[in-house]
């Protein structure tokens, strides 16, 4: 019985208000699957976040110990071990130098 009556008053309703749910309704869809988009989106931003600031914490100590590696290995070098492996002192030093005020751009060797 009140099925029949809600059938009945459906059916009385003009086409233009049936439109206009329909607008609406679909507005609300859109509205609500936007909206699952969006937060699926910002959940996926905040969990890429966390894995970066995990990755820079990671590369972070990585490279404080490359540079405590580094250190040792420099401070390591002597001017015996140098010697060692075939350097060995010059006696005056020579630099390439560029005149900046000729026209001509020429290389030239000063020595010390």
């Amino acid at each position: 019985m009140v099925a029949q009556v809600i059938k009945n008053q459906i059916e009385k309703i003009e086409y233009r208000e049936k439109k206009f749910f329909w607008v609406l309704f679909t507005i609300f869809i859109f509205c609500v699957i936007s909206y699952g988009f969006l937060l699926n989106s910002m959940v996926q931003s905040g969990v890429a976040q966390q894995n970066m600031q995990n990755s820079m914490v990671t590369m972070g100590s990585n490279v404080s110990k490359l540079e405590f590696q580094y250190l040792n290995i420099k401070n390591s070098i002597t001017l015996a071990l140098a010697q060692s492996k075939g350097f060995v002192n010059i006696s005056s030093q020579k630099f390439a130098v560029i005149n900046p005020s000729a026209k001509n751009i020429s290389l030239s060797i000063n020595e010390n």
